[in-house]
């Protein structure tokens, strides 16, 4: 699972300067719930209820019947002027992010 892997990697990325965030369509209350289940999470978990940043980024999913504005299992590293530099998007191939590199492009958009 990817927050728990990120959790892993945490305290690594954030000496380097790299900041980490997760972001759902779900609310905060079960943000806090799912977060309270998997034994705590070192970084903000982000509630976008009303779907605005899956829209603004692309990766709003509208193809499961009954579940309107679902975010696609998405990675983003964007660097201090807020440029995309680097993006992973689920896949049946790739159902898991390359974390080594996810970090590895982070370091580099953090200027490391």
């Amino acid at each position: 699972m990817e927050l728990t892997e990120f959790r892993s990697r945490h305290e690594a990325a954030a000496a380097d300067g790299i900041g980490i965030y997760g972001i759902s369509v779900d609310s905060v209350f079960s943000h806090q719930a799912f977060a309270k289940e998997l034994g705590g999470l070192p970084f903000d978990l982000i509630g976008d209820f009303e779907r605005k940043m899956v829209t603004d980024y692309g990766v709003r999913r509208d193809d499961v019947e009954g579940y309107a504005g679902l975010a696609r299992r998405t990675v983003f590293v964007i660097d201090g002027s807020g440029t995309i530099t680097y993006t992973w998007v689920t896949s049946p191939e790739q159902r898991q992010p390359d974390y080594d590199l996810v970090i590895e492009e982070a370091r580099k958009a953090a200027g490391g």
